[in-house]
């Protein structure tokens, strides 16, 4: 059994800085401590305010994502490359052959424009004789080729009868018999001075026309009368009035009437019948030129 010490024999140092040298400064290992110290105090610190963010939900549904959009197509200019001027050439002039094409060309044109021309100009006049042959105003035909030939003169001689036309060869024919029997009854008019037996005769071929329809030889007034109404059934009005040219005048006088309206007959035949003439002359004419 160990005794204590007597408190007597305990002695305190007399040397104070054998207390200095027993306690130390800090060392590396403390300043390290006290630094891992710090460290593991701000780690908790910040665990503690971010951990409840980064907990996740287990009842809440998956982020969806957007589908990515198409990218719009980009549009780019095209590039632009730079050409160097090309001097122009001087043209040459055409050759022969060229300018010789272009005058056949140019000539089937013109022949062309003739020919349709032509074709027309028949056709109007075709028409127009149609139109003048009847006893009636033939205007409106008129007018239609007046515009194809504009400088025709026959066309300018149709003028004064196309407002009222011409009597037909028809109407001629009928009202012939009616005629030359007033021209023998004034070709049998003695006179005043003739002799009563002739004058009482001629008063009664007033009243009842007595008249040689079938004797056609001769220069007598009915011979003449009668030559000229065969030619007039047989559609000659001209020539009837060839015939009626030897009347004797107080017979032509008698005629005049009809006579006159058979000279309108035969002007509108004649000038439609120049122009018809020289619309198929034409017409001809543009169908022989070479293609």
């Amino acid at each position: 059994m160990t005794t204590a010490p007597d408190p007597a024999e305990i002695t305190p140092p007399t040397d104070p800085a054998a207390y200095g040298r027993r306690r130390g400064k800090p060392g590396f290992a403390f300043w390290a401590g006290v630094v891992g110290a710090v460290v593991c105090v701000g780690a908790g610190f910040a665990l503690a305010q971010y951990l409840p963010r980064l907990r996740v939900d287990p009842s809440s549904p998956p982020p969806v994502e957007a589908p990515a959009m198409p990218a719009a197509p980009v549009e780019t200019a095209p590039a632009q490359t730079f050409v160097p001027a090309i001097p122009a050439e001087p043209v040459a002039p055409p050759s022969v052959d060229i300018t010789a094409l272009e005058d056949r060309i140019a000539a089937l044109e013109a022949g062309q424009n003739r020919a349709v021309n032509a074709a027309a100009a028949a056709l109007a006049a075709a028409t127009l004789a149609d139109a003048a042959e009847r006893s009636g105003p033939f205007q409106p035909e008129l007018a239609a080729l007046s515009r194809l030939l504009p400088t025709s003169a026959e066309v300018r001689a149709l003028t004064p009868y196309a407002d009222t036309g011409a009597p037909s060869r028809t109407t001629l024919a009928g009202e012939y018999d009616a005629a030359a029997a007033q021209a023998a009854v004034a070709a049998r008019d003695p006179g005043k001075r003739g002799a009563v037996l002739d004058q009482m005769i001629h008063a009664l071929s007033s009243i009842v026309t007595i008249r040689r329809v079938g004797d056609t030889a001769g220069d007598s007034p009915d011979a003449l009368l009668a030559r000229a109404g065969q030619s007039v059934a047989e559609g000659d009005v001209e020539g009837a009035l060839k015939t009626l040219r030897g009347l004797p005048p107080k017979a032509a006088q008698a005629m005049r009437p009809w006579t006159t309206r058979a000279q309108q007959r035969v002007a509108v035949d004649r000038q439609v019948a120049a122009i018809r003439a020289v619309a198929l002359s034409d017409l001809m004419a543009s169908a022989r030129e070479p293609s």
